[in-house]
C-alpha cells in the first residue's frame, strides 16, 4: 500500500508539473481534474512565496482534438515596435483581430531600447477530483498537491530588452521564445471594443486535446500559439515511469489590451485543463485523474 501511495503521488505530481509547466513567457495558472474538476493558479518559474489571487474566471469551452505538432521556435524581429496602431483603431473582422494580436505581442517581444515594466501575477490552485484506493490514499495524495499550490506576484523591469536576469521580453512574453502565430483556425470567437485611446482584445481558443504515449507528445497547438506547453517527453521522473497521459484544453479565455500607440499594456490569460496519466514503478500501476486552471496576468508599464 505504501508503494502504491507513493507511486499515485508522484505520477500526480508530475501531471501537475506537465499542466503548469509554461516557460519564462508562459502564464501560470492551472486546473487539473482527476475523474472530476481542478483549478490550478500560478507560475511556475516566478517567486512561489508571494501571494495572489485570481482575477477572473472562465466561459464555457469547446472541445476538439489537435492535428499536428507544434511549430518550430520562431524568433522575433528586432526592431522596435512601429507605432502603426496610432489613434486606437479597433479592429473588426477576424482576420482583423488576429493580425493585431500578432503584431502587439511580437513588437513588445521585440522591444530593445527603453525601459519597460512587467509586473506579473500568476496563480495555480489544484485539487484531486479522483484517483485510486479511497480516502485513505486521497489523505495521502491531497498534501502532496498542496505542495504545488503557489501565488505570485513578480515585477521585472528591462532596460534596453534585458532584465537582471538576463531574459529578454521575448522570453517573457507568452509564447516564450517564440512569436505569436494565432490564426483564424485558433479561435472558437473573437472580439474587439475600443478602451482609453486604444483597444481591447477577447479572444475564446479552441478547445483540444494533448496526450503523451510514453515517448511522444501531442501539443495542443492552438493554445501553444499564445502560450508554451510542456513535453511530457522531456520529464525525468526516474524511477517513475510516466506511460501515458491525455490533457483536455477546453479553451482558454485571453484578454488583450493595447494604447493608442500600439503597445500592449495588459495581457491575461485564464486556461482550465482536465486529464488523467498512468504511471508507475515495476508491476505496481496507478492511474490518476487530474483537472485545474491557469490564471495570468501581465500588465506593462512604458518609460
Amino acid at each position: 500500500m505504501k508503494k502504491e501511495i507513493k507511486i499515485v503521488a508522484i505520477v500526480l505530481v508530475a501531471l501537475i508539473v506537465f499542466m503548469s509547466g509554461f516557460g519564462l513567457g508562459a502564464s501560470k495558472g492551472i486546473t487539473i481534474n482527476v475523474g472530476g474538476s481542478l483549478e490550478v493558479k500560478g507560475d511556475a518559474s516566478a517567486n512561489a512565496n508571494a501571494t495572489v489571487a485570481p482575477t477572473q474566471a472562465p466561459t464555457q469551452a469547446p472541445t476538439q482534438a489537435p492535428t499536428q505538432a507544434p511549430a518550430g521556435n520562431d524568433q522575433p524581429s528586432t526592431a522596435a515596435p512601429s507605432g502603426d496602431n496610432k489613434g486606437g483603431a479597433v479592429p473588426s473582422t477576424n482576420a482583423e483581430i488576429v493580425a493585431a494580436y500578432n503584431k502587439a505581442i511580437n513588437d513588445c517581444k521585440a522591444i530593445s531600447t527603453g525601459t519597460v515594466e512587467l509586473h506579473r501575477v500568476q496563480a495555480i490552485d489544484v485539487k484531486v477530483t479522483d484517483c485510486p484506493g479511497g480516502d485513505s490514499v486521497r489523505k495521502i495524495i491531497d498534501p502532496v498537491v498542496q505542495k504545488m499550490l503557489s501565488n505570485t506576484d513578480v515585477t521585472f523591469t528591462f532596460n534596453n530588452g534585458t532584465d537582471a536576469d538576463g531574459h529578454t521580453l521575448n522570453d517573457r512574453v507568452y509564447p516564450g521564445g517564440r512569436q505569436a502565430a494565432l490564426t483564424e483556425a485558433d479561435i472558437a470567437s473573437a472580439s474587439a471594443a475600443a478602451e482609453g485611446d486604444g483597444y481591447k482584445i477577447t479572444l475564446k481558443i479552441v478547445g483540444e486535446q494533448s496526450t503523451y504515449d510514453g515517448t511522444n507528445t501531442v501539443y495542443p497547438v492552438h493554445h501553444e500559439t499564445i502560450m508554451d506547453p510542456l513535453n511530457l517527453a522531456t520529464i525525468n521522473m526516474d524511477p517513475i515511469k510516466l506511460t501515458s497521459a491525455t490533457m483536455d484544453y477546453p479553451g482558454a479565455d485571453v484578454e488583450l489590451t493595447v494604447d493608442g500607440q500600439g503597445r500592449v499594456t495588459r495581457l491575461y490569460i485564464y486556461m482550465p485543463i482536465d486529464g488523467s496519466g498512468s504511471g508507475g514503478v515495476g508491476f505496481i500501476k496507478a492511474t490518476v485523474g487530474v483537472g485545474g486552471s491557469l490564471t495570468d496576468e501581465l500588465t506593462f508599464t512604458y518609460a
